[in-house]
């Protein structure tokens, strides 16, 4: 081919490419994006120079189609030339601020001192970067959790970054959100310099965001949302209207890895919207899984039964049922608040789904009522507390730790009884230190509750003796525990040997 033929080929690929990202630029729907994405993507180095010459653009699409693209291209050479165009003192700000962008949001890349020091406008990177995030949680609100996870990669001064740009911005609800799960983070110096934005921020999304977080942050910093929320409401911000809503709230019992699942379904009055709110609690941990959604269908819904009900969820496979029991909203609610407890008591912070979808249930303020069920415990002996584990409640309660296969195997299929009655003694005392009983307390407790709210006295009191007995003294003179560890070892038992050779190995706990 001659040189005048590869130049014109050359100008044809160009401008075809040039039509490519044109078209990019107009496209809305994150799969087609994709796949124009890729077309563009297969003329490898040939979109190079145009993709260079489209990064000085302040158009938030096309930036998201060029992160698209940078995805797909060769990822030493895409990185690199984005490191270069963003410490190139010859390439535009709004140029660097793109291919940071990119580099940052769609390549995962860290950006480092050097970038920021070639870039000279670290401020210009932190609203970019709020822009950015706006615009993406226009379309899906949930976005700003990835922008938080990314956000945790980077140096503790980026986070400091954007505090500082955020009351540079333009008044915008999504970032109103932003700073309210930066006052939930685990950062305090963080939390509270949210707390304080939030606070001069004097607009009715500002004032709900704190009466939720007055509700859900721990003792030292609820006391901040307090006084932000009067302080707004002084400044003549009007107190946000409650919503009217009509709770059915579903609560499974405690499992026997101390798991409880709350689901809280709410009907606002007057409007055919529900919101959805699934929060699962595990003690000691505290909330360790969290979805929900603020406009879920009628027939996303299960049917919902009466209050003090059950309602059975199938589960896939061989997994048993889900039992769930209606429950009053102040019930639920305080099963929550003790689940964030057990987190400021360890330091550690509850999920970010959690801490984007709490207002759901928070939003209104504190519940009419605090609601408290508390049972006696039944005059039994010990033994008749450990009898507890063979309600249907109580069938996934035994000793899960990981050792009782292993245990299992050492004793054997045909062992003395006797020994495998030392052999629970020995694991009760190495296993079962004052936080483990101290967390069986605590399920025992709101087992009791639960079963107390399903209309079921009798095994309430129980639950109830049984918690108490375990003050009583050292684990391994708990009949409760020792049973617990029991069904743990049948268990791994039936696991390893079989039903057939258990036979001969029936043992007195």
């Amino acid at each position: 081919m001659s040189g005048n033929a590869r130049v014109l080929t050359g100008l044809l690929e160009r401008r075809a490419l040039e039509a490519a990202f044109g078209e990019l630029a107009e496209i809305t729907e994150t799969d087609r994006q994709a796949q124009q994405a890729a077309e563009i993507a297969r003329h490898g180095d040939a979109a190079l120079p145009v993709f260079v010459a489209l990064l000085d653009t302040a158009d938030p699409q096309l930036r998201g189609g060029l992160g698209q693209v940078a995805r797909q291209l060769d990822r030493n050479q895409i990185v690199a030339t984005l490191r270069g165009v963003a410490q190139s003192s010859s390439s535009t700000a709004q140029a660097r601020l793109t291919a940071l962008t990119i580099l940052d949001r769609f390549l995962k890349e860290p950006v480092d001192e050097a970038l920021l020091t070639g870039l000279g406008d670290a401020d210009a990177v932190a609203r970019q970067s709020l822009s950015e995030l706006t615009y993406a949680m226009a379309n899906d609100p949930s976005s700003v959790i990835e922008y938080l996870n990314q956000l945790a990669e980077q140096p503790p001064e980026v986070v400091g970054m954007i505090l500082a740009a955020l009351p540079q911005m333009p008044p915008d609800p999504h970032l109103v959100t932003l700073l309210r799960m930066f006052a939930q983070g685990a950062n305090p110096r963080v939390a509270r310099n949210a707390l304080d934005q939030l606070s001069r921020i004097r607009t009715v999304d500002a004032a709900m965001a704190l009466a939720s977080l007055a509700l859900t942050l721990p003792p030292h910093l609820a006391p901040l949302a307090e006084r932000g929320l009067r302080k707004l409401r002084l400044s003549g911000v009007p107190a946000p209207l409650p919503t009217e809503i009509q709770w059915h709230v579903l609560l499974s019992p405690v499992d026997g890895t101390g798991a409880q699942l709350a689901w809280f379904i709410g009907t606002p009055v007057n409007d055919g919207r529900h919101r959805l709110l699934s929060i699962l609690i595990r003690d000691p941990e505290g909330i360790v899984a969290c979805s929900g959604s603020p406009d879920t269908s009628d027939v996303e819904l299960p049917t919902l039964p009466a209050l003090g009900q059950m309602y059975t969820v199938p589960q896939p496979s061989d997994a048993p049922p889900i039992t769930l029991l209606r429950v009053p909203f102040e019930v639920g609610c305080q099963a929550v608040q003790e689940a964030l407890a057990w987190h400021w008591d360890t330091g550690t912070v509850p999920p970010v789904e959690y801490r984007l979808l709490n207002p759901l249930i928070w939003m209104n303020g504190q519940p009419a009522q605090e609601s408290s069920v508390a049972v006696e415990g039944a005059a039994c002996t010990p033994y008749q507390t450990a009898a507890l584990l063979d309600h249907p409640a109580f069938a996934s309660w035994y000793w899960q730790a990981p050792g009782p296969i292993h245990i299992a195997q050492r004793l054997g299929p045909r062992h003395d009884p006797a020994a495998r009655t030392a052999r629970i003694a020995e694991l009760a005392r190495a296993h079962f230190g004052p936080g483990i009983v101290a967390s069986y307390q605590r399920r025992l407790r709101r087992m009791s509750s639960w079963l107390s709210l399903a209309a079921q006295p009798e095994a309430a009191a129980l639950a109830a003796a049984a918690a108490a007995g375990l003050a009583a003294g050292p684990p391994d003179t708990s009949p409760f525990l020792l049973r617990l560890i029991g069904i743990g070892l049948d268990i791994a038992f039936i696991s390893g040997f079989g039903r057939a050779d258990l036979r001969h190995s029936t043992a007195k706990e």
